[in-house]
């Protein structure tokens, strides 16, 4: 943890750890009881703070009335009700948060390529397993998968949707496709021509897969890829744009060298990751007016910039990157977050996503990450949104991110108001997910929810 909130704390100052209560009515469950999932069809939230992430501002208290995981009702008299039932007095209602760059089965380690290429499948899957206990415990309820094991991810994504496994929603791309030896490749997804990425990615829709994700430059952690060179053409790229928006999915594409943004840009996708703006050199310089075209194409990013600060760490402390064939690492992953600055002035989508899993990463910064666009000129409120109202919306989910009528219930409930202090999120006193109560504070273990 006191690694984790170093960059918060140099550029904006430390929170206090927030602590809670057992306040859950008509299921005998509370504080101190080891609770992990109510399981309930309906739930009513009693006088509550609404975190509006929409309008930047704090309404009621209200009464939220949940059935079936959706927000039903918000209303300003608590209803007539003989169900379970939560006391809200003097909380926040806020939305649960939305991590759209994760691995799932990368394990935050030093070395996590490594540890990872050494694992068997049922270590992998116990990776993936407590990275989504982490998240959740940390008020995220949804997370973007961009580079797994294609069949690992079907299986733990069934392990959750079954209730096996207490974690967010994982939305998952699959094996993010790349090409032959290129960055990720141990993921299982080389492709060596359109007409095989196309049908690359026809399996993987068919497997579950809710996006696509392009290698489209090297990557700081596959030895022999170079971050400041395009790999794919803008070939494979439309083809994986033609393909993926036929089928109603999107595409997103990891970018280091400007000249992967430029390629992304031609090609029509959907979201950049990471958005280096790496020159032919290797060094750092956002390009204007590359960065205005992205813009104007309506392509998002998501910069990544607290993974990559906990990364560039770690290099320093080891002297040396994980590819010896990327000499600029540090400045390339300290650069991320200065980048967030010149793309939000411009009027760049952002999209908050934290590269978890990678080194040193752990599932639960999120908090970290957005609280780092702060220091780049983005709001309180603006750096949420990024998280949950904005983010849900640039990742296609059109129910999640906000507290309104009509959305799925996944909520945290909170001690204090997020949009006066980010910290606030840090630890969430109940995290709700599809209206079920997943996480209550105080909790240390997560045995698993009766048959």
């Amino acid at each position: 943890m006191q690694r984790r909130r170093r960059l918060g704390e140099r550029l904006r100052g430390g929170g206090e750890a927030l602590g809670g209560g057992g306040i859950l009515h008509g299921t005998g469950l509370g504080a101190g009881t080891g609770m992990t999932t109510a399981k309930t069809t309906a739930l009513l939230i009693r006088d509550v703070a609404l975190v509006d992430v929409v309008r930047g501002r704090v309404d009621g208290p209200r009464s939220v009335v949940i059935e079936d995981g959706v927000t039903r009702g918000i209303v300003a008299q608590a209803p007539a009700w003989s169900g379970p039932s939560l006391d809200g007095s003097g909380r926040y209602l806020a939305p649960g948060l939305i991590d759209a760059h994760v691995h799932c089965f990368l394990n935050a380690s030093g070395t996590p390529r490594l540890d990872y290429l050494a694992a068997s499948d049922e270590e992998l899957l116990a990776v993936g397993r407590h990275n989504l206990g982490v998240a959740i415990r940390a008020g995220i309820t949804t997370v973007r998968d961009v580079g797994a094991p294609a069949a690992l991810m079907t299986q733990l994504q069934g392990e959750v949707a079954a209730g096996q496994v207490v974690g967010p929603h994982v939305v998952s791309s699959g094996a993010s496709l790349c090409r032959p030896r290129g960055h990720g490749h141990f993921f299982g997804g080389e492709v060596a021509s359109p007409a095989e990425l196309r049908a690359r990615i026809e399996q993987q829709i068919a497997g579950g897969a809710q996006w696509v994700k392009l290698m489209a430059s090297g990557g700081g952690l596959t030895p022999g890829t170079l971050p400041h060179r395009a790999e794919l053409s803008v070939a494979m790229m439309q083809a994986a744009r033609e393909v993926a928006h036929a089928n109603g999915i999107k595409v997103t594409a990891h970018c280091h060298a400007t000249a992967a943004i430029e390629r992304v840009v031609e090609a029509g996708l959907d979201m950049i990751e990471h958005a280096s703006f790496l020159d032919p050199q290797g060094r750092t310089r956002v390009d204007i007016d590359v960065a205005c075209r992205v813009r104007d194409s309506g392509i998002a990013v998501c910069p990544t910039v607290y993974g990559g600060f906990l990364t560039a760490q770690h290099f320093r402390q080891v002297g040396e990157a994980a590819n010896p064939d990327d000499p600029t690492a540090i400045e390339r992953l300290e650069a991320r977050v200065t980048n967030v600055g010149p793309l939000h002035r411009l009027g760049v989508s952002i999209v908050g996503g934290t590269d978890c899993g990678a080194t040193h990463t752990p599932f639960d910064t999120l908090l970290d990450e957005i609280t780092a666009f702060t220091t780049q000129g983005l709001s309180t409120v603006e750096a949420l949104r990024t998280v949950t109202s904005d983010g849900a919306e640039k990742l296609g989910l059109s129910r999640r991110g906000r507290v309104a009528a009509g959305y799925e219930a996944d909520l945290v409930l909170l001690a204090a108001d997020p949009l006066a202090d980010l910290e606030a999120l840090r630890r969430p006193l109940m995290v709700l997910k599809a209206g079920e109560i997943v996480h209550e504070a105080g909790e240390r273990t997560y045995p698993q929810p009766p048959p």
